[in-house]
């Protein structure tokens, strides 16, 4: 399997070079030219420029685009491990010799979620106030261009995962009917009795318990065929 997790060490570097002269490191005065307000979308304003070009115009204070950027990368990471530890179990469960495999789990190179960040500049003294401080500083153009880098990286990451895990659910499935298994794992299985919840099947949550399932209902069905 093609190693698909970049160096942090390597976007880091990439991302201070590429940020050196990054345009929003600075505040410059937005004149915007005047727009004949035709209507709205999404919270971006749709107008009429003078040139009689049509604009869609969003605006969001730097602090807004900053968590939304925080808050999007978050969730992928959430996505990205979710999909990594199921690629991760189905790869283990297809190596297992009870569906034809051999014992041997097929490497999976590690995630590494780390977000490339730009110069951060850090000093120590005494403030106005008298109190001894350190105070650390980065420019907010980098911050965000490292933010968009990472979230641009964990996409790359949960692609490819996705594919791999694609291909490893269907050679599962494969398996498991090879084996007399269903092709899905079980679910559970049961009924509400005078507001009670009453089981008659347990989740499979591991190969064992699939196993385990599959005689259960062997064996059930075979007692219920004998019963006059």
């Amino acid at each position: 399997m093609k190693n698909f997790i970049r160096s942090p060490m390597l976007l880091a570097l990439v991302l201070v070079s590429a940020c050196s002269s990054n345009p929003l490191n600075k505040a410059k005065d937005l004149n915007e030219e005047p727009l004949d307000k035709k209507g709205e979308f999404k919270g971006a304003t749709i107008g009429v420029a003078e040139n009689r070009d049509v604009v869609i115009r969003q605006e969001s204070s730097a602090e807004s685009e900053l968590r939304k950027l925080a808050a999007e990368a978050y969730e992928l990471e959430l996505q990205l491990t979710s999909d990594f530890d199921a690629l991760n179990r189905c790869r283990e469960e297809l190596a297992d010799p009870r569906l034809g495999g051999t014992g041997k789990v097929l490497e999976i190179p590690e995630i590494e979620m780390i977000r490339p960040i730009g110069e951060v500049k850090e000093e120590f003294g005494i403030t106005s106030e008298g109190k001894l401080s350190f105070v650390k500083k980065e420019l907010f153009g980098d911050r965000v261009a490292g933010e968009r880098k990472y979230i641009g990286t964990l996409k790359e990451q949960i692609k490819l995962t996705s594919k791999h895990k694609k291909t490893c659910d269907r050679e599962m499935r494969q398996a498991r009917v090879k084996a007399g298994l269903p092709g899905e794992r079980y679910t559970g299985k049961g009924y509400y009795k005078n507001g009670k919840y009453i089981q008659t099947r347990r989740a499979e949550q591991t190969l064992d318990d699939a196993f385990a399932i599959q005689s259960e209902e062997a064996s059930a069905a075979q007692s219920d065929s004998s019963q006059p």
